[in-house]
């Protein structure tokens, strides 16, 4: 999915109305950990080759998190896929849609990226 087709898949789901009135909250953090393992370290790796500055890339997403700006940040981590032509997985752009999960899937995301920035350097894939 690029970036185009996931702002249409969120506005598809918003016109759908896809807020829950009750989520278990830690396993909604375990499936957006799931969701967050499949593509970040990919959609990392691929910043990285392409020589963007990760150290202003991981201030950006934790400054977007701390400033409760959720919308944002699944917005920003969408650009930089499309940036790299990473695709987005589709549950993404569904968990991005709901108001009650964004902040939960930004969370498994900033956790993610911080680890991974922190534990790894990328290797290069071709």
């Amino acid at each position: 999915m690029n970036a185009t087709e996931y702002v249409q898949e969120i506005l598809d789901k918003e016109q759908e109305e896809t807020s829950t009135e009750n989520i278990c909250e830690d396993s909604a953090y375990e499936t957006a950990l799931l969701l967050s393992g499949s593509f970040i370290y990919s959609l990392y790796g691929a910043l990285w080759v392409e020589h963007y500055d990760m150290d202003t890339i991981c201030k950006k997403l934790m400054e977007l998190y701390w400033t409760d700006n959720h919308y944002g940040f699944v917005y920003f981590i969408a650009l930089l896929a499309n940036a790299v032509d990473c695709e987005i997985p589709a549950m993404f752009s569904q968990m991005s849609a709901n108001e009650k999960l964004v902040p939960i899937l930004s969370s498994a995301v900033l956790d993610d990226w911080i680890e991974y920035d922190k534990a790894v350097e990328p290797e290069v894939v071709n």
